[in-house]
């Protein structure tokens, strides 16, 4: 018998710290629950630990923070999680859970804490430092009480023994500080990923006219524009256009109109309200998210695999990770809502042109499994 070098990897036990419970989808965009389960099911033993704030402490300081900012008129992503007090406290659960836990390799899933200690090795996995996150979507340089986070983010980086990041810019432009021990592997798709009857798939989703959109309120400028450009295509040649939107409620945008279906969000950690929100993308012929800086990246990657081309700006990771958007779908270049519904009707129209962009959507996320992200980082880490 032949041995892979991932069935050579000795079965080891790792300590995962998350802000917010790993055995919850509904934290961080799924990635912990995926990671964690992913490693459980390789045969290793995973140690939980939520080193997220307590809620109700966090939630109270952040709303009156929130006020006082609105106030000042002041733009800031300063925040419960930011303060001295809280990495006091947090700094503390993550000492005593390494010295519970002696032998085990630590990822902290996060770039904002890490070990203090030198002797334990340690991976960090994120998708953006604080620092990156305030310059790409404020495009502002971080304030005074933004940077004692950034500072302690670099010293925390300093002392990893591996960096994963989840975006390709953000890998290179840590690795031009970091060098080596920044790695990416690609991305993963956040939904069990089946063998799939391709040609019944899409006829399923040729037999209506449904679109996908799915983000939380802070989509919602693009859901607006979104809404219109479908008001146009109903009055025009194509009334049977609807809208399923998964992360938000009608109460969100009281004059939607009745062609808008909402689901509020759907926690995957529900067997009912997963298979409600797969369901929807199995149905859906097209995934619109006309956000121009970030499309939500995790449920496009979702939609991809599920054979649904996608309508979204091409924004620089996006690309980065699945080539030109026009290959898997249409490249938004402008707000204009009629703009819009033009490249909505472009692929709505022409089913041969809808199936091919439906084939290479799925071709460019196949290989995106999370047992093949977690063997090649499993790799990476056999040596430390």
């Amino acid at each position: 018998m032949i041995t892979t070098p991932e069935q050579s990897l000795a079965k080891r036990p790792f300590l995962i710290f998350s802000l917010g419970d790993s055995r919850e989808p509904s934290t961080w965009s799924n990635v912990p629950y995926f990671f964690t389960r992913t490693l459980e099911d390789l045969g290793h033993t995973v140690h939980r630990v939520d080193i997220g704030p307590p809620r109700y402490v966090q939630l109270a300081y952040d709303q009156v923070w929130k006020v006082v900012c609105r106030l000042l008129g002041r733009q800031t992503r300063f925040s419960y999680l930011r303060t001295a007090r809280n990495r006091k406290a947090t700094d503390a659960r993550i000492a005593e859970a390494l010295q519970r836990h002696p032998g085990t390799h630590s990822v902290f899933m996060t770039y904002s804490f890490g070990a203090n200690d030198p002797q334990w090795p340690y991976t960090l996995f994120c998708d953006q430092t604080f620092a990156q996150h305030i310059t790409y979507f404020d495009e502002r340089a971080p304030d005074l009480l933004e940077r004692p986070t950034i500072k302690a983010e670099r010293k925390i980086m300093k002392n990893a023994s591996l960096i994963i990041a989840l975006f390709p810019d953000v890998a290179a432009e840590l690795a031009r500080v970091h060098g080596a021990k920044v790695k990416y592997y690609g991305n993963a798709v956040n939904i069990d990923t089946p063998l799939l009857d391709a040609t019944a798939l899409m006829d399923g989703k040729l037999a209506g006219m449904e679109i996908a959109f799915i983000g939380k309120r802070k989509y919602k400028e693009g859901l607006t524009r979104l809404t219109e450009a479908v008001r146009i295509l109903n009055e025009g040649a194509m009334p049977g256009v609807t809208i399923n939107v998964i992360g938000m409620r009608r109460s969100d945008m009281p004059g939607a109109p009745r062609n808008m279906v909402f689901h509020g969000y759907l926690d995957k950690g529900d067997p009912k309200q997963y298979r409600i929100y797969v369901d929807i993308l199995r149905r859906s012929r097209l995934f619109v998210n006309p956000n121009p800086k970030w499309a939500a990246f995790s449920a496009s990657s979702e939609a991809l695999f599920l054979h649904t081309p996608v309508v979204i700006f091409p924004y620089s990771e996006f690309e980065r990770t699945f080539g030109d958007v026009d290959g898997v779908g249409h490249a938004l270049r402008s707000e204009e809502p009629c703009a819009m519904a033009e490249g909505i009707a472009s692929l709505l129209r022409d089913e041969d042109l809808w199936r091919a962009k439906a084939i290479a959507a799925h071709e460019a996320a196949s290989e995106m499994t999370w047992n093949n992200y977690v063997k090649r980082w499993l790799c990476d880490i056999e040596g430390l």
